[in-house]
């Protein structure tokens, strides 16, 4: 699909550009709202899974008290808050990315994952920066301004590390061969479709197709531990509560903003919106990982072989 996407991106750019925004909104229904949506009864599985009592007041309080602190950070200090987004979305999306494999150290591990993540934020920003300098200047952070030189010499560090990264963990026997060849296609598959698709359609397709998908299979993973037989179908079904939640705000953007979202403006609220419930999900996502991490297969060279995931 990304590769038809990046096609179409290639050989009908101003059809994609037009249908940019629904196209994005739908990839946000489909997969993306409702991977985070299921914060509630993952944290409940984590709880149990780590000997602790789960308390849903508890659970909400701290929920909500970590989106108001956010969302105060932001209106007092936007570019502290707006780094701060970037570099946990990073972390995060890296995350998901290298979940099954295991590092030699925690700051390897951080580095790694920041790495690919800033590639998947910054590759689509700076290629079509007079697009995401809207977004962000609507997201009251300030307006920036690089020049033609600096984004693409920014683009080239961007994926060359991130291959140069890799190509040491195949040396280093992290990565095995075929997990190697995994990696570099895709940061060239994922490159190919930033560079052929507007802003917001390349970066959906990333988040859906590649991230939330992904997310939402370590979650289904983990809520099988003590529930078998459970399904992605249940997963949908439980998060569906939130899920709706999670429309209802998106649904009061469009009732305040809806005027001009097709015009490409005031998209800045609703990644505004996306940055704020963020926050939580990022955290317990890290949760989630440290406790799935017996879970997760140890690489054929790290550790003892004949080890095997429960």
């Amino acid at each position: 699909m990304t590769c038809l996407i990046a096609l179409l991106g290639l050989l009908v750019p101003n059809s994609l550009v037009e249908h940019a925004l629904p196209i994005f909104g739908f990839l946000l229904i489909l997969l993306g709202v409702p991977h985070g949506a299921g914060d509630y009864m993952l944290s409940k599985q984590l709880a149990k899974l780590s000997g602790t009592v789960f308390s849903p007041f508890k659970y909400l309080l701290g929920y909500l008290l970590s989106m108001v602190a956010y969302i105060a950070i932001w209106a007092f200090e936007p570019i502290i808050a707006f780094g701060t987004f970037i570099l946990l979305s990073a972390y995060h999306f890296g995350q998901s990315n290298w979940a099954n494999i295991r590092f030699p150290s925690k700051l390897v591990q951080v580095t790694i994952m920041l790495n690919w993540g800033l590639l998947i934020i910054g590759v689509p920003v700076l290629l079509h920066f007079d697009q995401a300098g809207i977004i962000i200047s609507e997201m009251k952070v300030g307006e920036f301004h690089l020049s033609a030189m600096t984004r693409a010499v920014s683009v080239f560090l961007l994926i060359f590390t991130n291959i140069g990264i890799i190509i040491h963990l195949n040396h280093a026997q992290i990565l095995s061969s075929k997990e190697f060849k995994q990696e570099i296609g895709k940061i060239l598959l994922l490159s190919m479709l930033f560079f052929t698709t507007p802003l917001l359609v390349g970066f959906g397709v990333y988040f859906v197709l590649w991230h939330s998908f992904e997310a939402m299979h370590h979650q289904v993973s983990l809520l099988k531990t003590t529930k078998p037989g459970y399904r992605m179908s249940d997963y949908l079904i439980q998060s569906l509560p939130l899920t709706l939640v999670s429309f209802a705000g998106l649904g009061m953007l469009l009732y305040f903003f809806g005027d001009t979202f097709n015009k490409g403006q005031n998209m800045g609220a609703l990644f505004l919106f996306i940055a704020v419930i963020t926050v939580p999900h990022a955290f317990l996502m890290e949760w989630l990982y440290r406790v799935r991490k017996p879970l997760i297969a140890i690489p054929f060279n790290v550790g003892n072989t004949s080890e095997q995931p429960t």
